[in-house]
This record gives structure tokens, C-alpha cells and sequence, in this order.
């Protein structure tokens, strides 16, 4: 009996082309938590000087009482008690006196 010599690698089946790796989404970058500002306090000033007494509501419905200006946003005051006055300035620009 003879025996052919066949080839010892089995016939394999062809391979399949490889699929390129899926593209992975990267996770978007996460921020940091913003940290929580602090609640502004409230604030309540009271001037006393020589058996008066002045707030600061009653310093800014006086302004806002004799100012006849554009709205006001912002208000600055400055109080001087050896003049009894309140001076304030306005939106940076108007200014005035109210006597206490």
C-alpha cells in the first residue's frame, strides 16, 4: 500500500478581513463643580451722632426723594457728621447733598 504524501496543513478556512476596532467616544471632560459663593450678608447700618440717628434706608429714601436724575443703579454715600450731611454720588457721575 502506498501512501501519498499530502500536505499536513489543513485546508483552513480563508480568514476573515478584521474589522477595524470600534471608535471609542471619549467621556467629555469633566469640570470641576463650581465652587458656591458665599450668600452676601445682610447689612444694616445705623449712624448715631450727638442724640441723632440716621439708617441707611431712611439715608437712601432721602436720596432717592430729591434725586429727579435717569434711574439709579448704583449709589455710593458718604456720611459727615460734623456737616450732618449725607453726600452721594449716582450712577458715578450725579452727586448731591441731604441734610440730616
Amino acid at each position: 500500500m502506498a501512501f501519498s504524501k499530502k500536505s499536513t496543513a489543513a485546508a483552513a478556512p480563508a480568514e476573515k478581513a478584521e474589522k477595524p476596532a470600534p471608535k471609542t467616544r471619549k467621556a467629555p471632560a469633566r469640570k470641576a463643580p463650581a465652587a458656591k459663593k458665599a450668600a452676601e450678608p445682610q447689612v444694616s447700618l445705623t449712624l448715631q451722632y450727638m442724640g441723632k440717628e440716621l439708617t441707611q434706608e431712611a439715608m437712601v429714601a432721602a436720596v432717592k426723594e430729591q434725586w429727579t436724575g435717569e434711574e439709579i443703579k448704583t449709589l455710593e454715600l458718604y456720611v459727615k457728621p460734623e456737616d450732618q450731611a449725607v453726600y452721594y454720588v449716582v450712577n458715578g457721575a450725579g452727586s448731591g447733598k441731604v441734610e440730616f
